[in-house]
């Protein structure tokens, strides 16, 4: 269903205006993000505005922007926006010893860009600030996505 991205916060900027102005919609549109897609993407923030009663869009986490973008992109692009948040926790799967593990980045390949792990997966807390249980948004990648994406570091 699509919101109305056209309505306005307490300052009278509209939700579009806003979210043209952040970092995150300038690398949308760096990394070739369609017109379609960032409607798309603002139509999911207008449900987490009307969702949460947000009077000022400044107050939209920005875990929730990252995971509106994820939600709405193809895996490259989903990956590098996690990639590049600092809040987004990565995983690695070793099926051999049926074990995920929590790794920092620069462990998810090795030095010839070869994955280190069978799977992978990237998670972000997309919880209000005013819940106590965490919402984990997961974001589930193969080893060939990673190594894919480590040719492009």
């Amino acid at each position: 269903m699509t919101r109305n991205t056209n309505i306005m916060d307490k300052n009278n900027v509209s939700l579009g205006a806003w979210f043209e102005a952040t970092p995150e919609y300038g690398k949308c549109r760096e990394l070739g993000v369609s017109g379609p897609t960032v409607s798309t993407i603002e139509s999911d923030l207008a449900l987490y505005v009307e969702e949460h009663d947000i009077s000022d869009f400044g107050d939209i986490p920005e875990a929730e922007l990252v995971a509106a973008i994820a939600d709405n992109t193809d895996t490259q692009i989903r990956l590098r926006t996690l990639w590049e948040f600092e809040g987004a926790e990565l995983d690695g799967y070793v099926a051999r010893d049926d074990c995920w593990s929590g790794i920092d980045r620069d462990q998810a390949v090795d030095d010839d860009g070869k994955a280190m792990y069978d799977r992978y997966e990237l998670s972000v807390d997309v919880s209000a600030p005013d819940e106590s249980v965490p919402d984990w948004r997961i974001y589930r990648f193969t080893a060939t996505d990673i190594e894919d994406f480590a040719r492009t570091w």
